[in-house]
């Protein structure tokens, strides 16, 4: 009898905490967090390389980033294509003295690790090995530096396996969004470029070493080290280079992607997909990293969209109206522009409900309508959360280079909790009215082409490759 009760109790309540789960969560309260920001050493080198490092002796291991500021945005001429196909044919081809798949088993041999990445603005170097073999992988990676090995025939196979990337970059629903959001907001640039078959194969093997040797004789270094390290270990590593003027860079300010929204207009784009639940996005444009209203916008994402569980978008969309599996927001700040995106996925016959009830949930009527208890609630959990900037050692010193990157003030770690808590419900209405804008955003949807006749002649056809 007991157990029968126990089980009527549980049906006739589990409806209720399905479709408040949103509301049970917005009610616990958390006190924010204290903690010290740990203490960074930074110093430069005699050749010229800024130093920053962080002491954990631990375990016997060394982490280590070399980077080296010579990115995609310093391409110039090159085709975008150049930087991906340099990336991952770099590591595996190894040095002059230990060529090919010799110079990687020989890292694994010793237990160490090492991997490239050509960003957006520098290429980095990671690099993980125990202490104790130090004296024979520092002279191995050195030669990787000075006598790299870039071969033709591991050229052409990393040609064959892009090519099949991009064969099959639209097979993901959430992925397509993405590559078809950023080539809409930043069309005209790099970052607004997608690969193309036709370009991977043209470039040729002279191109692919004048990339390389450019990146490796810029000037501007930095080395990320923590662990258990002896930083008199590293001090030849680097060479003394000249300083050189860099090659004419694009520079993407918050004033080039609105020209783009602009440019798009406010028709929907409809991107060709046969799917049954279709990826909804609304993107617009956010001021830089360094920006007075930088603290206030990432308190209003929290609160409609970047919250999880606690933000309208999750409650109002997934919980209260099961209208989406997902449902969210998320900023991404550079140093010299932002950016933010709304994002639903929802069945393709749910689309225009879902699409007007994200655009109703960042109109002005309800971000003036937000309480102080709101406010108080998003600012502690983004304090809270702000702890795991510095989980692990080298977590910590990328922020602190990102900080210095982005020209962010000095002690912007050690006072992003009290400028958080400075945030006012008049700074969140004035931050909405600014970016928080449906009318200014790009609106895209990947969906069937069924799906045009939910907006009547608004909607702008666009094919995956387009």
């Amino acid at each position: 009898m007991k157990r029968f009760l126990i089980l009527i109790l549980f049906l006739y309540l589990n409806p209720l905490f399905s479709r408040e789960m949103g509301e049970f969560v917005k009610d616990i309260q958390f006190a924010p967090l204290e903690f010290e920001v740990p203490n960074i050493s930074s110093t430069t080198n005699g050749s010229g390389v800024e130093i920053f490092s962080l002491k954990n002796a631990e375990f016997p291991i060394v982490y280590a980033d070399i980077l080296i500021y010579h990115g995609k945005k310093n391409l110039g001429k090159r085709p975008i294509e150049i930087a991906r196909l340099l990336e991952d044919s770099w590591e595996f081809s190894g040095s002059k003295s230990y060529p090919k798949e010799k110079f990687l088993e020989t890292l694994e041999f010793y237990g160490a690790s090492f991997s490239v990445s050509v960003d957006y603005e520098k290429t980095i170097f990671t690099i993980a090995y125990l202490k104790k073999t130090e004296s024979t992988i520092l002279p191995l990676l050195k030669s990787f530096f000075e006598k790299p090995n870039l071969e033709e025939g591991l050229v052409s196979i990393t040609k064959g396996k892009l090519i099949e990337e991009i064969n099959r970059r639209n097979d993901n629903t959430t992925s397509l969004a993405k590559r078809k959001i950023r080539e809409a907001m930043f069309q005209g640039t790099i970052v607004g470029s997608s690969m193309t078959k036709s370009n991977l194969d043209r470039i040729q093997m002279d191109e692919l070493l004048g990339f390389q040797k450019e990146i490796l004789s810029a000037p501007k270094r930095r080395l990320l080290i923590t662990g258990d390290y002896d930083l008199k270990s590293w001090e030849s590593f680097f060479p003394n280079l000249e300083k050189t003027n860099p090659n004419s860079i694009e520079v993407i300010t918050p004033v080039t992607l609105s020209a783009n929204v602009s440019k798009e207009g406010k028709r929907i784009r409809l991107v060709e997909k046969d799917v049954s639940q279709s990826y909804i996005a609304l993107a617009g444009v956010l001021p830089e990293h360094n920006h007075p209203d930088f603290y206030a916008i990432q308190v209003l994402n929290y609160i409609i969209g970047g919250g999880g569980f606690n933000s309208y978008y999750m409650r109002e969309i997934r919980n209260n109206r099961g209208l989406a599996y997902s449902a969210g927001s998320f900023t991404e700040f550079q140093e010299t522009y932002g950016m933010i995106t709304f994002f639903a996925m929802t069945k393709s016959e749910s689309a225009k409900e879902v699409l007007d009830l994200m655009k109703e949930l960042i109109q002005p009527k309800l971000i003036d309508s937000l309480k102080e208890d709101e406010l108080i609630r998003a600012k502690n959990a983004i304090i809270n959360n702000f702890v795991f900037q510095f989980e692990d050692d080298k977590r910590t010193l990328a922020s602190e280079v990102r900080r210095r990157d982005h020209k962010m003030p000095e002690g912007y770690l050690q006072n992003f909790r009290k400028e958080i808590e400075k945030v006012t419900l008049a700074d969140l209405k004035r931050v909405g009215n600014l970016y928080f804008q449906s009318d200014k955003m790009i609106t895209t949807i990947v969906g069937p082409k069924s799906m045009m006749g939910f907006w009547k002649g608004s909607v702008s056809l666009v094919q995956p490759e387009d």
